[in-house]
């Protein structure tokens, strides 16, 4: 059981993976030596896990979908594991409403074909696909903000992340990684937290250029940084799955409503539609969210399903249902 203070440096983590623990006790009004023994006490115990990796569009020319995947019941677990397995993939979840899988992913246009027909139609189970071009996110997973700490306490731990590089990346003449780049991005796949130090030591370069070269990287949406957890673990167990209907037009205001609200861990615009993750703290709370949704003025209806299993949370596959642990830097 997590207490008061473990789930605000959680909380500290979703904002700013990186985050020091000096800038994190200072902004929950601790000490550091607190902070940084609760910290990496969470890290080494797997509660959380921070990551860290390239944007897809930074690499190659690729675009952003969401796949989801009709099964039969009994062969679902499977069929996540393999999407799971996939390297293209982000996260998969299945959802309890219906007995399908729900994928981020990034592809080709000339990958999806092969994908969905040659290689998924050959998974035992699989009874329908539905592939959809990702427009736009309204928020991010690490804009998610929790009601453990306050707005003050977010923006003073980082800004929140742009979402138009999620899908705009190339759009808005954005470089693909260089070399250098490309050796800092992989030290990072295996720490997400790696200090500066170690950037510095592992690229050959001074603390400047490396500390210089990531923050240059993380402004400009080329490399991700990610506190993977289970909401459960924070005390928001109920995560559902929103299909909001709009009328023509009313997609994006209504999508910047839906991204501010503090339950919201991400919000996108799916082929004109409005789709939501939601993490909220009961079943009431829940109902709150779905009425205030209902009665934006555009909105023609919601749909929900609640979260069943999780197989990949930002590129990280759950081991047996759950998130495997990194050790504390």
């Amino acid at each position: 059981m997590l207490d008061d203070l473990d789930r605000q440096i959680v909380a500290a983590l979703i904002r700013n993976g990186r985050a020091p623990w000096r800038l994190v006790a200072e902004v929950l009004g601790q000490q550091e030596r607190t902070v940084a023994r609760r910290g990496n006490r969470l890290l080494a115990s797997g509660v959380v896990r921070v990551q860290s990796f390239p944007n897809p569009a930074a690499l190659a020319p690729v675009d952003l979908y969401m796949l989801r995947v009709a099964a039969a019941p009994g062969a679902l677990r499977g069929i996540g594991a393999w999407l799971a397995d996939r390297p293209e993939t982000h996260w998969v979840s299945a959802l309890a409403g219906a007995s399908e899988c729900i994928v981020e992913l990034f592809a080709g246009q000339e990958e999806i074909g092969p994908l969905l027909y040659r290689d998924l139609a050959q998974v035992d189970g699989v009874r329908d696909v539905s592939l959809e071009p990702i427009f736009e996110y309204y928020r991010t997973v690490s804009g998610w903000r929790p009601d453990l700490l306050t707005r003050e306490q977010y923006d003073a731990l980082s800004p929140s992340e742009l979402p138009q590089y999620v899908t705009r990346y190339e759009e808005l003449g954005m470089p693909r990684l260089d070399e250098p780049n490309q050796a800092l991005v992989d030290i990072l796949r295996t720490n997400g937290r790696a200090t500066i130090e170690e950037l510095a030591a592992g690229l050959s370069v001074s603390k400047a250029t490396a500390s210089r070269r990531l923050e240059a990287l993380i402004a400009s949406g080329g490399v991700y940084v990610r506190a993977i957890l289970d909401p459960s673990s924070i005390g928001y167990p109920f995560e559902a799955f929103l299909t909001v209907r709009t009328s023509p037009g009313d997609v994006d205001a209504v999508g910047a409503y839906v991204a501010e609200l503090p339950t919201t861990r991400w919000a996108a615009n799916v082929s004109g539609q409005l789709l939501v993750q939601t993490a909220a703290r009961s079943v009431v709370e829940l109902r709150s969210v779905v009425e205030g949704i209902e009665g934006r003025p555009g909105v023609l209806g919601v749909e929900l399903s609640l979260y069943a299993e999780i197989f990949k949370r930002s590129t990280v596959t759950y081991v047996d249902g759950r998130l495997p642990a990194l050790a504390a830097d």
